[in-house]
């Protein structure tokens, strides 16, 4: 299916959301497209589906009675319907008496992660990523020519999220999907629509490749720009040096008339200089907006020239429930030095809690956690709830103490510019109120950031600032997010939490990648290595918490008792490796 669009225009009560964008979908197209909050994005998909009518332009289709399926970001359902009812209501619309439709629904409930005790559920009361699962499944079962996706990839967990991956790229129509997931537009879309106040924009490749081209487009903009001026200036120069050879020619005229032609000439070269100015004001160039860099002192303030042990945080043998529900149980871990780790894992599985246990939020626990005295430690909680609605953004972050200066130079850095500072916390979106709460954290001295999903609701242009803060930034990072590209860009460790266990890996997130291609790949093989590797995971965990003990002042009894363990435990851990190697 193909289709076209031309001058599209949409208003909401006076306020222009778009106006005369245009562009095109064939066949084997994959588009995502991106833009900031409030952009129109959601409103363009809606039209393009029939879901809303344009104040103006045209849309054709071809064939003209090409079908389009379009995923909400928020799906609704019938208060009544069961979860099992949704999914054979659309695989039935054909009315196609070959095909087995209740072995086709129940292969596409479990295939999208909906056990068979969710099929007689009422669909309405699924959890968000459930709903977004099920209408995923309808798409599935349903004939479509177009597949219009908004946000699919928000509240998935990661098996639902590679099964979303591997179903966008196995599809053989074309797809528009709407989203801030640059790990997934980057895996899976080879065209990005870039949807501005200025319109809509086309860019071949992918979301990486999306940015090359910007930065392209930047550095010749800038050239271009700064030809221009130069151009206005020696324009300007050239007006003003003929205005006076005019005047003084004019006057020195007289009624000579071989002079006062001189003059005229002077005075059709001026107009014409005029003229040429004129017209290339018209065409002025707006001067590419520089991207503020985060100012490393404001952000390391309370971290330049101090010194820290080698381990911030030590963590032995911990473990929570809730009632009989174990989350995880002893598990071991550092936080050392400029770390940046990302915590993962299934939803449900403990992340919040283990955060908020080494926050001290959460004192129902076994097992030990040592906090050195010179750690200060910011939390960012996903609700969001430490900010008061009737204070202004400048006001809000002022309260954790830094000066007026240092606050807006951050505030400008995460895309607070100009009067935007005075805003009212209750006036802004949830990215918005994310950011300040990001920059209140940020100033308020901590150098350990335990931060739980900080880039929610937000979108593209705001993720990449709170991670340009992140990177100066100099001290301890633990987080949690589901945002793969996030996750790349920062972390320098991983720590997954897995059937009551916690695994850490000591590399970035392609390195974490490539280990559990790795595992996966001997699983597959046959050899069972499960045993080993949590036996090497939980050791090597052990062995780093002992070696932070030991760096420590002790008893000279208590550390003989500590050396002894340690060593034994390193011979058990080579015990295992050496095992390892044997079955390769």
């Amino acid at each position: 299916m193909n289709l076209y669009f031309n001058d599209l225009s949409k208003s909401y009560q006076g306020k222009t959301v778009f106006d005369t964008i245009h562009g095109a979908i064939h066949g084997g197209d994959k588009i995502g497209l991106i833009g900031a909050n409030g952009k129109g994005k959601t409103t363009l998909a809606r039209i393009l589906a029939g879901q809303e009518v344009a104040d103006a332009g045209e849309i054709r289709r071809s064939p003209a009675y090409g079908r389009i399926f379009y995923v909400e970001q928020y799906p609704m359902f019938n208060a009544n319907v069961s979860v099992y009812e949704e999914i054979y209501r659309m695989a039935s619309r054909d009315q196609n008496h070959s095909k087995d439709y209740p072995t086709m629904v129940k292969k596409t409930l479990n295939k999208v992660g909906l056990g068979e005790e969710r099929w007689g559920q009422r669909a309405a009361s699924l959890s968000g990523g459930e709903k977004t699962k099920l209408v995923l499944g309808k798409a599935m079962v349903c004939d479509f020519d177009l597949l219009i996706l908004d946000e699919p990839t928000n509240h998935l967990d990661m098996n639902s999220y590679i099964w979303l991956e591997e179903f966008v790229q196995n599809l053989g129509q074309p797809l528009l999907m709407i989203s801030h997931d640059r790990f997934f537009l980057d895996r899976v879309v080879n065209r990005i629509w870039h949807l501005t106040d200025q319109g809509l924009k086309v860019y071949e490749g992918n979301y990486s490749a999306y940015k090359m081209q910007r930065e392209l487009e930047r550095v010749s903009i800038t050239k271009e720009y700064e030809k221009q001026q130069n151009q206005i200036q020696q324009l300007g120069q050239m007006i003003h040096q003929r205005k006076n050879w005019y005047k003084n020619a004019h006057q020195a005229a007289g009624q000579n008339d071989f002079y006062r032609s001189k003059a005229k000439k002077h005075a059709s070269v001026l107009k014409a200089k005029e003229r040429e100015l004129a017209r290339i004001e018209k065409n002025k160039i707006e001067k590419p907006k520089k991207a503020l860099s985060p100012a490393f002192e404001v952000i390391n303030k309370s971290i330049i020239g101090k010194k820290f042990p080698r381990f911030l945080v030590q963590v032995e043998k911990l473990c929570k429930s809730y009632g009989n529900k174990v989350l995880f149980q002893d598990i071991s871990f550092n936080l050392g030095r400029q770390d940046k780790i990302a915590l993962i894992g299934q939803n449900g599985v403990g992340k919040t809690s283990l955060l908020k246990t080494i926050c001290h939020l959460d004192q129902d626990y076994r097992g030990t956690i040592t906090i050195n005295p010179s750690v200060k430690i910011g939390y960012f909680a996903q609700e969001l709830d430490n900010l008061h609605s009737g204070s202004t953004i400048l006001d809000e972050v002022l309260i954790e103490g830094s000066t007026v200066e240092e606050t807006r130079l951050l505030l400008a850095c995460l895309l607070f510019r100009g009067d935007a500072i005075y805003k009212k916390i209750a006036n802004l979106s949830m990215g918005e109120r994310g950011r300040v709460a990001f920059a209140k954290l940020i100033l308020s001295g901590a150098n350990l950031l335990v931060l739980d999903e900080p880039t929610n609701y937000m979108d593209i242009e705001s993720k990449e600032k709170i991670e340009e803060v992140l990177e100066e930034f100099e001290g301890v990072v633990l987080f949690v997010s589901h945002d793969q590209y996030f996750i790349q860009r920062l972390a320098n460790g991983i720590f997954q939490i897995e059937n009551r266990k916690l695994y850490c890996y000591d590399g970035d997130y392609a390195y974490y990648l490539s280990k559990c291609k790795e595992q996966k790949g001997k699983e597959e093989s046959g050899l069972d290595y499960t045993q080993l590797t949590d036996n090497i995971r939980r050791l090597e965990c052990e062995l780093a918490f002992l070696s932070g003990k030991l760096n420590e002042p002790l008893e000279q009894e208590e550390k003989a008792r500590l050396n002894e363990r340690f060593l034994a435990t390193a011979k058990e851990l080579r015990s295992n490796k050496d095992l390892l190697k044997g079955h390769k």
